[in-house]
């Protein structure tokens, strides 16, 4: 047994230290760690290479919808273009039995595109070409491979099955206890979880240690970096592993992001972080119906309104003189260009009811930014649907900080909120990420006795430091759905694995 001594300061003996043993209590919590990261790995690792997929799809929606789409999408440059009134009109002319809700203004060599309730469940995209008029197709929203690649990347393609869980924040809102949550997002959320699992155990690993010399002194430290001269499985190791220190903060931000988009624990968070910094929310405000003398925002009298029917559910002008005149679309997208809107906006139109009084209600226009965008363009205008005045303005900056911080994650998730920047982390992510599935999966199979799954043996004494046990808790706290599976795991490995000698032997685990 081998002893290694200190050196105190007036030149005495100093503690004595059991060099064996500090090296047997390292390699049981390197190995602990390392059964730890495996396993978690075969959960993580079919997640990491289908989100790595089809996020790289959604990274790119609007190059692939310009080469599958292209001939809706897409128009030729004319000389000029035509009332936006007279291209909604095309639209209602070729689908009289749809209602249109909301458009988006083309520009240069893009569409107008109108969206059309015609009855079906997603209801429809309409494009027209805004230089003629022409209706020049529909797209089914969601439709293709980027409406694909967003339902699998979202909830697995599957929204309709659910599972009623408890919900953390009844004991905030006071809403029921149980809920419906998509089972296709829970399972993403679970799989998300290990991913960090997977991450942070890998880093644990990869961190540079100092090695031991045969006589039991420490020897020289491993670098971050690929080692010269490091063959087979070692090079593999440092190949899989640089790659994950490489994108490790962005594979962080992008897990903790993706959390923003779930059924089950972004429910929690936010309502959670409305409590703790609660925002502004603007509620969209009603439009006064005009009288006789009220000026709009051009300058025009606004005809005299009886206010004996109301005005359609949807926005369109009066064609018998007994209402109000909503302000024509040209008026509202000129005001969306002095206000200084995002182009790429939508303009919502005017929902109008009736009060229980059967009085009537008139909606305003809503125009937003649409995605892409960055946090700082996230943006809503009101617009008063017969003066054309500004009613309301609701930015990210209505929302709570916590909100706006997740927010920024999220727009960095998408590849917007730092332009081209993002985008080029985002797609490096993901091809790093597909790379570590294939590296990991080589040092496996390079590792793997013949004859053998080559799963890694536990210790007979598995010992995680208190810290790990620490975070371990942690992150059962903060994300419970994991917490659950992670006890599921440890069970059986514990009353199945250990008893069934077949298994025991695959998974490396000690006689019972």
């Amino acid at each position: 047994m081998t002893a290694l001594t200190y050196a105190n300061g007036d030149g005495g003996s100093g503690t004595t230290i059991d060099t064996d043993l500090a090296a047997a209590e390292g390699s049981r919590r390197w190995r602990s760690v390392w059964r730890i990261h495996f396993y978690s790995g075969m959960f993580a690792m079919p997640f990491i290479l289908f989100m790595a997929l089809t996020g790289l799809v959604i990274l790119y929606t609007q190059p692939i919808e310009d080469l599958t789409q292209g001939d809706v999408r897409k128009v030729d440059v004319g000389d000029s273009m035509i009332s936006y009134d007279d291209q909604m009109a095309a639209v209602e002319a070729a689908y009289p039995d749809g209602t249109v809700y909301d458009l988006t203004p083309g520009a240069d060599d893009r569409a107008t595109r109108f969206f059309v309730d015609d009855g079906s469940v997603s209801g429809q995209h309409v494009f027209v070409d805004p230089y003629t008029g022409e209706v020049v197709g529909d797209i089914k929203p969601g439709s293709g491979i980027i409406g694909l690649s967003n339902r699998l990347h979202g909830f697995l393609n599957n929204d309709t099955a659910t599972i009623d869980l408890p919900a953390v924040s009844s004991i905030l809102d006071d809403g029921p206890v149980m809920r419906p949550y998509v089972i296709g997002d829970l399972i993403l959320e679970i799989l998300g979880v290990w991913t960090l699992v997977l991450v942070f155990s890998g880093l644990y690993l990869w961190f540079p240690r100092r090695s031991r010399n045969s006589d039991g002194s420490k020897g020289e430290r491993r670098t971050w970096f690929i080692r010269k001269g490091a063959t087979g499985r070692a090079r593999w190791r440092d190949l899989h592993g640089f790659g994950g220190v490489v994108m490790l903060a962005v594979m962080l931000l992008t897990i903790v992001s993706g959390m923003g988009w779930s059924t089950y624990w972004a429910e929690q968070f936010n309502i959670l972080a409305e409590e703790v910094t609660p925002g502004e929310p603007v509620e969209p405000p009603l439009s006064a119906l005009g009288v006789r003398g009220d000026l709009d925002r051009f300058g025009n009298q606004i005809p005299w309104a009886t206010g004996d029917f109301p005005i359609p559910a949807s926005y369109a002008p009066p064609t018998d003189g007994t209402v109000a005149s909503p302000l024509s679309l040209d008026d509202v997208v000129a005001i969306a260009d002095a206000e200084g809107m995002k182009p790429g906006y939508t303009i919502s139109f005017p929902a109008n009811d009736v009060d229980e009084a059967g009085n009537p209600l008139y909606g305003s226009f809503t125009l937003y930014n649409s995605w892409p965008r960055k946090t700082g363009e996230a943006r809503d205008l009101f617009i008063d649907q017969f003066s054309g005045e500004t009613l309301a303005e609701q930015t990210v900056y209505g929302g709570g900080a916590i909100y706006r911080g997740m927010d920024t994650l999220v727009s960095t998730h998408m590849g917007t909120q730092l332009g081209i920047v993002s985008r080029i982390f985002m797609t490096l992510l993901c091809v790093l990420s597909i790379w570590a599935v294939i590296s990991g999966f080589v040092m496996f199979w390079k590792r793997r006795r013949p004859g053998t799954t080559g799963l890694p043996r536990r210790p007979v004494d598995v010992h995680l430091s208190k810290r790990l046990g620490v975070i371990a808790l942690a992150t059962a706290i903060v994300f419970p759905q994991w917490g659950v599976t992670a006890l599921i795991v440890l069970a059986i490995d514990r009353f199945v694995i250990r008893k069934i000698r077949p298994l025991r032997a695959a998974f490396g685990q000690p006689a019972a």
